[in-house]
């Protein structure tokens, strides 16, 4: 005969119920995680989207930062209509400038906002960064044609499970950084030619 404890080690039932155990918690695992990966890329792509929607509505707009000049400005030996790119270099070139969030003019950022945030909801005005940048666009002495670019960065990944469980354990997860560009040829100028 064989002892108790023998016994139980020997003993088959519930064997089944062991196994889907072990087996669940894989399978869950598996689940979660394409869930998690899933709702990662389609916020990023909705960020992605709400960007080039925040560019296109801003190279048709009135210029959302201080410090754009109107026009190009001819050097000394510049000529009027002559294009900025030739190799004389008749323009003078502006600095870049830039502004995020709150250090915008409210009325047109607003607005960009406004369209951006019908892509990406958990979008915040200071994660938004518009520049304009000096590429050698124009004419001496003819309006300036800078390089407009919407930045989307700093967005928190709140959802899903690995989202809350970083939240919760104070650790930030931020979505990757969105930055798209295009010529501001159409800018608005407020009725300049």
């Amino acid at each position: 005969m064989r002892s108790p404890p023998f016994r139980f080690f020997n003993n088959e039932r519930g064997s089944s119920s062991v196994e889907f155990v072990l087996v669940i918690f894989a399978i869950l695992a598996t689940v979660f995680f394409v869930l998690e990966v899933t709702l990662y890329l389609f916020f990023s792509a909705s960020l992605n989207k709400a960007a080039q929607a925040g560019l296109r509505a801003a190279i048709v707009s009135t210029p959302v930062t201080p410090g754009l000049p109107e026009r190009n400005q001819r050097t000394e030996t510049g000529l009027f209509g002559i294009d900025c790119s030739d190799a004389s270099t008749p323009c003078v070139p502006f600095t870049d400038v830039s502004c995020t969030g709150s250090g915008c003019t409210a009325a047109e950022f607003n607005r960009i906002y406004a369209h951006m945030n019908g892509f990406a909801g958990q979008l915040e005005p200071d994660h938004i960064t518009i520049s304009y940048e000096w590429v050698g666009l124009g004419f001496a002495g003819g309006p300036t044609v800078p390089l407009v670019r919407v930045t989307v960065s700093g967005v928190p990944f709140q959802t899903g499970v690995v989202g809350l469980l970083l939240t919760n354990a104070g650790v930030l997860a931020t979505l990757p950084t969105h930055s798209v560009s295009m010529t501001g040829e159409d800018l608005d100028r407020g009725g300049a030619p």
